[in-house]
């Protein structure tokens, strides 16, 4: 018998042999593919499959350009990978298949069989952590997606590094994690405060911040004098952790016992700067480079740490003295500059622009560009913002006072989202099971953004879709010239902004091919009528983004509304601080644990938005299903992640769109914090609406 297998493994080793296309056969069919013809590549394929039978060369051809006509080709490709068994490429692709199947564990062995094969396989490993991170194994889908960045970096893994580090599971790559963080953080690779949770938690496993923030946490809310907090922690220890560092000029830090640390070393920098300064060893090295960042980190969270009477008073001589200084033009030291820029904003101090005319460390720069220059500059763009309509509405001007006084949100960076992709193209890559219809100037796009807030969501949307001019309108003016200085600093030209009020925009002659409106619409008197609006300026076909506050998720959100109700909390900064004081009071704090994890907690602006709205309203998906029918829109999917989508696959899986609204209201109230982010999703209007 073993005679025979091995005259038969000759056998069909020679009729492969034979049944081989030659060279230039096979780099015609490679022309074909690189060159996107598909159907092409399928008929000549075909073809050769009449003199070549056995080619797995030609069997995987053909199979990528089933595949890439959205045909099915998992049975060519597994018959060329049977062929071909040493084929990383095709176990690949097979995998890829497989997934989009919904065969998880079918794709798992193909990806692995890929690796097996060529180790360095970066796509590979790319591919089995998306397919762990959809089967909610955070741990494996975060090493897989590490084994990819060894090999090769691309926007794609370094993006989902950032989405796995969030669940926190390191295991073994703890340091490789934490390395990578400080430059997810600073290049960046993701929304720097999609990062904060993670880099607090890694912050703190050092052992002196660890000791440090213990000291805090036992004497809070007694503030521990400086002596004490470092009685045997060296202040370089501190300060020389640098993904702190980082973190503070990144993003808004989001721990309660991080921000009870940094409260209290704000106080030992006023208190230094009413000794000898400049020989107390703060003006230099690490330490320097800390306090500048807890000057950023103060600015950036728009001054939101408690202080009490006594702090208040001295900040508020030290202030005084700045501007007396500044006045007389007498020499201001490095720690009175910062300790000063801890509590107010530089821009407010009078001649505070003098301040740029001094020579200053580097750090200290850093801390005058973000408190001097880029606030000049957005007093500069107000002028050149137009009005599109008035605003005259009551509630209307209500919030627009709120976010005149408190632009939302204040951000430093975020990332590039790659290449710009038609728009019909990057919805079908979102949705590729959605039942998506062509539409009109699919070249060109005419974008509407609705509520653009400080222009992270206008800057985002410009960049994503290719060939598109945007009209990004908000309320504020301050928002929209905060918005219009992040634009020119990120080098995007095809924005225009505007003043404007969303129930006005039917007065306007334009109409739009896509429509965003994200956490916008439920802040209006009616969130329907203004919805309706916008239907109006949307052609037939066109796309529309909405996000809306879920009633379910936010539950603790409004039990937590109504405590600030009850108790008679202002909105105002001093009373936001002083709320959020009391809220976290021994005695208090465990009331609400769930709104201390929450990142909009950690700053004025959006601590104000999350707990002190003006008017805010809250949807259900029935509501959102009914209004959709009445109004002739399509439901194309949630943004969402991919964890959740599997589960609601695994719970619903004749619903292979994931579309079934009636069903997503089902698992939402089973899964109650599914949209605790809020409703995310796009809806597509039909040829006949008007």
């Amino acid at each position: 018998m073993a005679i025979q297998a091995k005259q038969a493994a000759k056998a069909l080793e020679f009729n492969n042999f034979m049944a081989s296309p030659s060279q230039a056969e096979c780099s015609q069919l490679l022309s074909l593919l690189s060159a996107g013809l598909d159907s092409e590549l399928e008929n000549k394929s075909r073809a050769m499959m009449q003199r070549y039978p056995n080619s797995g060369f030609i069997l995987k051809m053909l199979g990528m350009s089933l595949r890439r006509q959205g045909m099915d080709s998992l049975n060519v490709m597994q018959k060329a990978s049977d062929l071909l068994p040493n084929d990383a490429e095709l176990h690949f692709v097979l995998g890829n298949i497989f997934n989009e199947q919904g065969h998880s564990v079918e794709a798992e062995r193909s990806f692995r069989r890929a690796i097996s094969k060529k180790p360095d396989y970066a796509e590979a490993h790319f591919s089995l952590a998306l397919l762990y991170y959809a089967q909610n194994q955070f741990m494996l889908a975060l090493n897989s997606t590490i084994q990819s960045l060894k090999l090769q970096e691309w926007a794609a893994n370094k993006s989902f590094f950032v989405t796995c580090v969030k669940h926190k599971q390191f295991g073994v790559e703890a340091d490789f994690v934490r390395e990578n963080l400080i430059r997810a953080l600073t290049e960046p690779w993701g929304r720097p405060s999609e990062l904060a949770e993670t880099s607090a938690m890694l912050v703190k496993n050092n052992s002196a911040i660890e000791d440090c923030v213990i000291r805090a946490i036992r004497a809070w809310p007694q503030r521990l004098s400086p002596q004490d907090l470092f009685q045997h922690i060296d202040l370089k220890a501190v300060a020389g952790v640098k993904l702190l560092r980082v973190l503070m000029q990144a993003t808004v830090v989001c721990d309660m016992e991080l921000e009870r640390l940094l409260t209290t070393c704000r106080e030992y920098l006023l208190e230094a700067s009413a000794a000898n300064s400049e020989v107390s060893g703060l003006d230099s090295g690490d330490i320097l480079e800390f306090f500048c960042a807890l000057s950023n980190q103060c600015f950036i969270n728009e001054y939101v740490y408690v202080k009490h009477d006594d702090e208040a008073r001295r900040a508020d001589a030290l202030r005084k003295k700045i501007v007396e200084d500044l006045e007389r033009n007498n020499a201001i030291s490095v720690v009175c500059l910062l300790a000063v820029s801890a509590y107010f904003p530089l821009y407010s101090l009078s001649h505070a622009a003098r301040l740029l005319e001094r020579e200053w460390p580097d750090a200290v720069n850093k801390v005058l560009v973000q408190q001097l220059q880029e606030p000049f500059q957005e007093l500069r763009e107000r002028k050149s913002i137009p009005g599109l309509t008035d605003i005259d509405d009551e509630v209307s001007l209500l919030v627009q006072s709120q976010y005149e006084e408190n632009p939302y949100p204040r951000w430093v960076s975020m990332p590039s989202p790659g290449a710009p992709m038609r728009v019909i193209d990057k919805l079908r890559q979102f949705f590729p099971y959605a039942n998506i219809k062509s539409t009109d100037n699919i070249d060109s796009p005419e974008i509407l953004v609705a509520g653009c807030g400080t222009g992270q969501h206008s800057i985002g949307t410009a960049q994503k879709f290719l060939g598109g001019r945007t009209l990004a309108i908000d309320l504020s003016m301050s928002s929209l010239s905060y918005a219009k200085r992040k634009t020119i600093e990120k080098g995007v030209s095809s924005i225009e902004y505007a003043q404007a009020d969303i129930m006005k925009l039917g007065s306007i002659e334009r109409r739009f091919n896509v429509i965003e409106s994200c956490g916008v619409l439920h802040h209006l008197a009616d969130p329907w009528a203004g919805w309706r609006v916008l239907v109006s300026l949307l052609r037939p076909r066109g796309f529309m983004r909405l996000s809306f506050y879920s009633a379910l998720a936010r539950r603790e959100i409004t039990r937590t509304r109504a405590f600030i109700a009850d108790q008679g909390y202002g909105s105002s900064s001093d009373e936001i601080r002083r709320c959020r004081g009391d809220m976290m009071s021994p005695g208090k704090a465990e009331n609400f644990a769930r709104i201390f994890r929450m990142s909009d907690f950690y700053s004025t602006s959006e601590c104000r938005d999350l707990l002190f709205h003006v008017q805010e309203h809250c949807m259900t998906l029935v509501e959102i299903r009914d209004f959709l029918g009445k109004n002739g829109l399509a439901f194309l999917g949630f943004e969402i992640s991919p964890n959740v989508l599997h589960a609601y696959r695994a719970r619903f899986p004749e619903d292979r769109t994931a579309t079934n609204l009636n069903q997503w209201n089902i698992f939402e109230n089973e899964n109650p914090d599914t949209f605790i982010g809020m409703y995310n999703f796009w809806i597509q209007k039909s040829p006949a609406s008007s």
